[in-house]
């Protein structure tokens, strides 16, 4: 990977170690600071300070500092119960709104803090099982969508909620927290198996159309998102859904990671959030894994996720 796009990563990091995004607000964008960005950043940042091989130890150990400071952040997001808010319950979000924690900050938060050595797999295993299980779907509601079913996780871990939606991609992230934290997807009488059947179930054919994910992912802005969380779910270890992955992502068209690519957004579409510092931290991860891709088929997948991202890349 390039010094300079490493710098650049580091250099955007906030005081508060918060990895930066910018939200569409009622007069023009505002910078924002959460725990969905800074989680998927400290999660690549953990891959390239284990697997990037020719980072001297000058740039290893700043790799390493502005992780611990990213995990921190992360950690300032906590919730009880083990679960995970979208912006510090103590900080002061940039939108008047006030969030529940949610399935979706939970899984990625746990998935960074286990890789970041904060967290044990065995307490993430302990943890996410029951909190998960207890946020499933038990019967659809009016105004679900005909793909949700028992198991499916809701997105807010908060049974008040009026407005619950389930979000496929949320889902992806639930069972690559579950596999991450070396929960069995092959016992059939588990949770997480018959989470992995209902998600398989309900996968497009292949990349969606953005009506498509408005259905199937109301809180994602952008159908690359599907790709990204189906290579996550396969590195962690999620391997039934390679066949997914390889049908989906080689036509999807999220490549580039551009700057400008909306990330997320409500669930009735707006706002959007937007995140250059995570994509230029996919272009690391993705810089690191030319070195080593190999070709890509589900019986080839090495486990490692930057193998995965490159060979899902369109160039």
């Amino acid at each position: 990977m390039p010094d300079a796009l490493l710098l650049d990563l580091l250099a955007r990091q906030a005081p508060s170690g918060a990895f930066p995004s910018c939200v569409e607000g009622p007069d023009g964008p505002l910078e924002d600071e959460t725990c969905f960005v800074t989680a998927q950043v400290a999660l690549i940042l953990s891959g390239l300070a284990e697997r990037d091989v020719r980072l001297d130890a000058a740039r290893a150990r700043k790799l390493r500092q502005a992780m611990a400071r990213a995990l921190d952040f992360v950690e300032s997001c906590a919730a009880p119960a083990g679960g995970f808010f979208f912006y510090p319950p103590e900080g002061t979000a940039r939108l008047d709104i006030q969030l529940p924690p949610d399935a979706d900050d939970t899984a990625l938060s746990w998935m960074a803090l286990v890789s970041g050595g904060r967290r044990a797999a065995g307490e993430a295993a302990a943890v996410l099982s029951g909190l998960f299980a207890g946020q499933g779907v038990q019967a659809p509601r009016r105004g679900d969508p005909p793909f949700v079913r028992p198991p499916l996780v809701r997105t807010w871990l908060d049974a008040r909620a009026p407005a619950n939606p389930v979000d496929l991609i949320v889902n992806l992230n639930v069972l690559a927290s579950l596999a991450a934290a070396g929960v069995d997807m092959r016992a059939s009488d588990g949770f997480g198996a018959r989470l992995l059947g209902r998600v398989a179930a309900a996968l497009p054919d292949g990349p969606p159309s953005l009506s498509e994910l408005r259905m199937l992912a109301p809180f994602y802005a952008h159908p690359g998102e599907l790709a990204e969380a189906l290579a996550r779910a396969v590195d962690a270890g999620v391997s039934a859904l390679a066949p997914a992955l390889e049908r989906i992502a080689p036509r999807a068209t999220f490549a580039a990671h551009d700057d400008d690519r909306p990330l997320y957004c409500n669930a009735h579409g707006r706002p959007l959030w937007r995140s250059p510092a995570l994509q230029v931290a996919r272009r690391c991860r993705d810089r690191v894994a030319d070195v080593f891709q190999t070709p890509f088929s589900s019986s080839s997948i090495s486990g490692g996720s930057h193998d995965i991202h490159a060979q899902i890349r369109i160039r």
